[in-house]
């Protein structure tokens, strides 16, 4: 198959030279053969489509590259990517995605790509088009949960149009449309899943699409409590329930997220919930040092809180003694000046809690081994901007 694809490369470029096409011809000639993979009434004419919409969409990124000869001129890139808008060629392509050659969906993809990046006048033409027309991104978001129903290799389709869903999130106006799409949530659950380059994807698209550009995040995402509370509760899921490679992605996430200052909402809802705090100490006494870590990024944060809701305070103070017996080894193979001064200072924390005298461990139960806080000074090395308590 591979071999059979790039002879047909080297066709290319000879019927190039005999048939020199327009640029409209190619937008043309992809969507007839798409309506012919549709229509086809036999195995045979539908494999026939799928070759030939494969060896034009080779011709279509060659053009599209300026890798022809001759080569096009800019008014004809332009009439190129005007009939591809006009005739909505990506929507087809995504929602044909399932009958195209395993190749030919790797070019799409790369057409894909090139297509986001295209600039004329100091504007993103295609990101434009897209702003204007978000129903392929809707499409895509939509495609790739029902790539999970294939029988075989699911993860094929699933990677390559994650892959664009992650070009399209570097554009903020992209990003917008994709936060808003309810299939979003879905990310969650199939981060989960048990095929690793699906969940691996799955946590890449989360993690792109709440931190590439935060400023929209916070302000059009977080800025909903509905969206904050339902964030939580979906990270807090792959956070104890999830593959080891799920938990320290997630709680690396959500520890980048919560010291955002303007993800105020964000951090106080977290950082004020008992039960939140008890995940994140139940993480702490993970056998893996690197899970310990990214749950210390989570818990410094709460620790730095100067208005402890009575709840976090008193699970905090009852594990006094655990906690810092817990720091006298936690760490203790890490030089990091930055990290030295948290941990010291988290200390300091726990040790001026007041000391709890009690045979039960009433309302702790799970929590053995963990961290600690109370309020930081003004200066405090963890940089945590102190909040308004939200009681």
């Amino acid at each position: 198959m591979f071999k059979k694809y790039k002879n047909q490369d080297l066709d290319m470029a000879f019927w190039w030279k005999k048939n020199t096409k327009t640029s409209s011809d190619y937008v043309k000639l992809i969507s007839d053969q798409l309506s012919k993979i549709s229509n086809s009434s036999t195995v045979d004419t539908k494999r026939k489509a799928q070759e030939e919409c494969s060896k034009y969409l080779m011709g279509l990124k060659h053009f599209i590259l300026s890798d022809t000869d001759p080569k096009p001129s800019a008014e004809a890139i332009d009439e190129l990517y005007m009939a591809m808008h006009q005739s909505d060629l990506f929507y087809d392509l995504i929602l044909h995605f399932n009958d195209l050659e395993f190749e030919a969906r790797k070019e799409v993809m790369l057409i894909f790509s090139i297509c986001l990046g295209y600039s004329k006048d100091n504007k993103f033409v295609t990101v434009d088009y897209f702003v204007s027309q978000p129903k392929t991104i809707n499409l895509m978001l939509s495609t790739i949960e029902m790539a999970l129903q294939r029988k075989s290799s699911p993860q094929d389709i699933f990677l390559v149009i994650g892959n664009m869903i992650i070009e399209c999130i570097k554009y903020e106006q992209l990003c917008r449309i994709v936060l808003k799409d309810p299939q979003l949530w879905k990310f969650f659950e199939f981060s989960r899943l048990s095929n690793f380059e699906i969940g691996t994807i799955s946590l890449q698209i989360l993690s792109n699409a709440f931190t590439v550009h935060p400023k929209l995040v916070s302000r059009e995402f977080f800025s909903a409590e509905a969206n904050t509370e339902k964030f939580i509760a979906s990270i807090n899921k792959l956070i104890a329930y999830g593959s080891y490679v799920t938990k320290r992605q997630s709680t690396k996430l959500l520890a980048s997220l919560i010291i955002i200052r303007s993800n105020n909402q964000l951090m106080n809802l977290y950082i004020n919930s008992p039960d939140n705090l008890k995940l994140i100490m139940t993480l702490m006494t993970d056998k893996s040092k690197n899970l310990q870590m990214e749950a210390f990024n989570v818990f410094k944060v709460m620790v730095a809180n100067p208005r402890k809701t009575k709840p976090v305070f008193d699970i905090l103070a009852k594990n006094r003694d655990k906690l810092l017996k817990y720091f006298e080894t936690f760490g203790i193979d890490n030089q990091d000046t930055n990290f030295l001064d948290e941990r010291d200072f988290i200390i300091q924390q726990i040790d001026s809690l007041p000391r709890i005298i009690s045979s039960t461990t009433d309302g702790n139960k799970g929590v053995n081994n963990t961290i600690a806080s109370s309020s930081p000074p003004s200066n405090s090395v963890l940089g945590v901007q102190q909040q308004q308590s939200q009681h």
